[in-house]
């Protein structure tokens, strides 16, 4: 790996965190690869399609009082790691909640390659 690649994915990283931060579906969209695997450890999806992964962080990010806070992800190389807190009202009580997750990335040329992201998503449809 080059000192341009590592250059390269710090960057992706920082902007994943900027966009997750501010709701932006179509940045964090464009962070990602042409040829990308997207997987929600919690609900099952697998995503492969950029329309159908903006569709997914539009539905995310439309849930009521949605936030993130805490998201710091850290470079290994082409592989990348971190931690998310995920927090808004429950759809079906309207009681707070707040969900620790966790991101695993691996990057390509500055882009998302892969993501998986591991969470208990309970609490928000309770």
């Amino acid at each position: 790996m080059k000192l341009g690649d590592t250059e390269m994915s710090i960057n992706v990283l920082e902007r994943v965190e900027q966009a997750l931060v501010a709701r932006d579906s179509e940045t964090l969209v464009s962070l990602y690869a042409d040829e990308f695997v997207f997987e929600d450890t919690s609900s099952g999806d697998r995503i492969t399609d950029k329309a159908v992964l903006k569709e997914y962080f539009d539905r995310l990010f439309s849930m009521p009082e949605v936030s993130f806070s805490n998201v710091g992800f850290f470079n290994l190389g082409n592989r990348a790691a971190g931690e998310w807190t995920w927090a808004g009202k429950s759809i079906r009580s309207g009681k707070d909640y707040s969900i620790r997750g966790a991101s695993l990335f691996v990057l390509e040329e500055g882009r998302i390659k892969e993501e998986k992201i591991f969470y208990d998503s309970r609490m928000a449809y309770e």
